[in-house]
């Protein structure tokens, strides 16, 4: 009896301590992870680690590389290229190994470099990202019309003309001051930045929680917001990394909602 006894308490020790190396290994654990969907099937996620990025809406790609003094700096040049894999416009220092980019009218392409935090992964989990440069190009010429940047946690969704539309997660009441100042909960939201006064958020829409829907993601092993950016329409999709029987796992859509970028503005 006092053997199986410790043999019990052994593996409940054991199983403590991976259950405690998992968490301290990876902090990013328990964290949403962010997904981007364009119309013409591409996405980018965590695990994306693509040099070369296509440009949606047009035949040109991004890339990435190393800066000169990399190694000093960690800075990332950006490139645009052609079709045929050419170079046509490089700007030094101004990339990153995360960017996405989409086509505007008249030549004319928005292109967000982001820099996140998260260890493991290459971005796009919930509360790791530092900062965007954000850039709206002339791809005639490659001249920069405007640029700019979007703070802590502001994540670039997608464009629209002069607009550019960002998800921001909800923030938790906390105090201040030991207790004599509460700051009352956020809730997450839509807002764009317009290039005309680009310190200014536009909020579109106002999500009805804080930091995750009412939702049940019991069953699975990761939750994911998808964020479908289509022309006019943004959908963002919770949905739970589950088991659908036989072996088989699938992402289950939990809650949606369906927001139009253009209409029904509030400030």
């Amino acid at each position: 009896m006092k053997v199986k006894i410790g043999r019990r308490v052994f593996s409940l020790c054991c199983a403590a301590i991976v259950v405690l190396l998992l968490t301290g290994c990876n902090p990013t654990a328990g964290a949403a992870v962010y997904e981007v969907i364009y119309p013409s099937g591409y996405s980018r996620d965590c695990y994306t680690y693509d040099e070369k990025t296509p440009i949606e809406g047009s035949s040109c790609y991004l890339q990435w590389k190393k800066a000169d003094d990399y190694k000093e700096t960690y800075d990332c040049d950006m490139q645009i290229l052609h079709e045929n894999g050419s170079v046509l416009y490089e700007y030094p220092d101004m990339g990153s190994s995360t960017m996405r980019g989409i086509l505007q009218k008249a030549d004319m392409i928005w292109v967000c470099a982001e820099q996140w935090t998260a260890p493991h992964y290459n971005g796009y989990v919930e509360g790791w990202l530092k900062e965007s440069n954000l850039f709206l190009i002339d791809l005639s010429d490659g001249e920069i019309l405007f640029q700019d940047k979007a703070g802590e946690n502001e994540f670039y969704i997608t464009s629209d003309e002069t607009r550019c539309y960002f998800y921001s997660p909800g923030k938790e009441e906390s105090e201040r001051l030991s207790g004599l100042i509460k700051m009352p909960a956020e809730n997450a939201v839509i807002y764009y930045r317009d290039t005309s006064d680009w310190t200014q958020k536009h909020t579109l829409y106002a999500f009805d929680y804080v930091e995750e829907p009412d939702i049940d993601t019991s069953g699975g092993v990761e939750t994911r917001i998808k964020f479908y950016a289509a022309e006019k329409q943004l959908k963002v999709a919770w949905t739970s990394y589950e088991s659908v029987g036989d072996g088989n796992w699938e992402y289950l859509e939990k809650t949606a909602y369906e927001i139009p970028l253009t209409e029904n503005d509030t400030e």
